[in-house]
């Protein structure tokens, strides 16, 4: 039986845990558009994405990683860093990113990771 996004702790939410990395730039009953910087070799603080979103980079570098809550280091086969793999760094990369459980995300670059995430936010 897998739990509900909508019954995650609501102090994990990425602007409440993690407000100097999330920004909202526009928020409604539908829709929440977040401005997300991550600088070099920064860590983010422990959070979650209850809604599904699309998440538009306009300047990211590996490596980054995906941690769990307790710092393990995660495969890099989850949204982000599998559509990473594939771009050829030209544009905009452009992501199609699932609800994401509680964890974390250290940019080692030397390049600050910066896009707008737009959540879609759902009862699921």
């Amino acid at each position: 039986m897998s739990v509900s996004p909508m019954s995650w702790d609501p102090a994990l939410d990425a602007v409440v845990a993690a407000p100097k990395q999330h920004k909202v730039l526009f928020e409604n009953d539908r829709l929440r558009v977040l401005e997300v910087t991550l600088e070099p070799n920064e860590e983010e603080p422990t959070h979650h994405h209850r809604w599904p979103s699309v998440f538009v980079f306009d300047q990211l570098k590996p490596p980054v990683v995906d941690l769990t809550p307790e710092g393990v280091r995660l495969p890099p086969t989850r949204d982000v860093l599998a559509a990473l793999e594939g771009w050829d760094g030209k544009g905009c990369l452009v992501v199609n990113m699932a609800p994401q459980p509680a964890g974390r995300v250290l940019n080692e670059s030397d390049v600050a990771v910066h896009g707008i995430r737009i959540e879609m936010k759902t009862s699921a």
